[in-house]
């Protein structure tokens, strides 16, 4: 019994959500001594509201990885869907509806990518890499390439506090991220992500229709997309076609990050958060401490080699004691 609670609580402290967490704790603790502004309410605020964007993209991410998949066009469906949303809501639609419509983008754009993958048999890599560029052109298109100003019309979502004190944004963040910590670890949908991120021929032989799967997942995936649009265009209460521009390398950094294997079939959710927490702090404090931003992008580059070096000890440790 006792050999058996040793063997739990080493898994824990050697896993990458535990790490990661250490990491957070030693960040949080040098940045605070030398701005003592940086562990009070104002910052962790900012923290959260700048995860909330990234972190529901992350979890998308997430589900498309262990799958075997990579979509990096998110950050330009996030721009189409902002630019769409900030459209119709300046045309007087219905807020609500408005907000329905822009999930449905992406979701179209999400399948689309499923749909292209599958019908071509091409990496999912290069075929998002093909839509983001017209997803990029339309948002060009449709805006003529301006700004698109709400001027506070659309901030209910990033300014409502649930009984006047937890905000409503924290809520859809955690919310986007237990739903899908629900849907990998609880339902068929998850066991069919790890069984065809595992071993695609094995999954198709075993009766999982891995096409339609496939789809699906892509889908799962733009519905979080959609709401991260919703947010961030709250919290910005602007949009443009570059807006999201980069998001999905920093949701797919935060996904390896937080322990999930680019060869797919490995993962979890809780790393992912993590780590989108990680990032978003590194970067408040890089803000708060007045280091050149220029900076940020290679302290991100840096945390990813390591996140992989970690992992690729673990795996060599695992395989030797096997």
């Amino acid at each position: 019994m006792k050999k058996s609670s040793k063997s739990g609580a080493l898994k824990i402290i050697t896993s990458q959500p535990f790490i990661l967490l250490v990491l957070i704790i030693i960040v949080a603790v040098v940045t605070n001594s030398m701005n003592g502004k940086f562990l009070t309410w104002v910052t962790i605020n900012s923290i959260l509201g700048q995860a909330a964007g990234l972190g529901l993209v992350s979890a998308g991410a997430t589900i498309l990885v262990i799958s075997g998949h990579f979509d990096i066009s998110t950050g330009r469906m996030v721009g189409l869907a902002m630019c769409s949303m900030a459209l119709m809501l300046n045309a007087g639609m219905n807020p609500v509806l408005v907000s329905v419509l822009g999930i449905l983008i992406c979701v179209a754009c999400s399948v689309l990518n499923g749909v292209f993958t599958v019908a071509f048999n091409a990496p999912s890599f290069v075929v998002t890499l093909a839509t983001q560029n017209i997803f990029y052109s339309i948002a060009l298109l449709i805006t003529n390439g301006y700004m698109q100003t709400l001027y506070g019309n659309y901030r209910s979502i990033a300014s409502y506090r649930i009984f006047g004190i937890v905000p409503f944004l924290y809520v859809i963040l955690f919310l986007g991220f237990a739903v899908t910590y629900y849907i990998l670890k609880h339902t068929r949908t998850g066991r069919q992500v790890y069984a065809i991120g595992t071993n695609q021929r094995a999954a198709y032989i075993s009766g999982l229709n891995v096409k339609l799967n496939k789809i699906k997942f892509f889908a799962i995936s733009g519905v979080l997309v959609g709401i991260a649009s919703m947010v961030m265009l709250s919290r910005i209460s602007a949009a443009q076609a570059t807006t999201g521009y980069g998001m999905e390398t920093e949701a797919i950094g935060a996904v390896v990050i937080g322990g999930s294997s680019i060869n797919g079939g490995k993962g979890g959710v809780v790393g992912t958060f993590v780590g989108v927490i990680l990032l978003s702090m590194i970067s408040t404090a890089i803000n708060m401490l007045h280091i050149n931003a220029f900076y940020e992008y290679m302290i991100y580059g840096i945390i990813i080699i390591m996140a992989l070096a970690i992992t690729a000890i673990r795996n060599y440790t695992m395989a030797n004691k096997n």
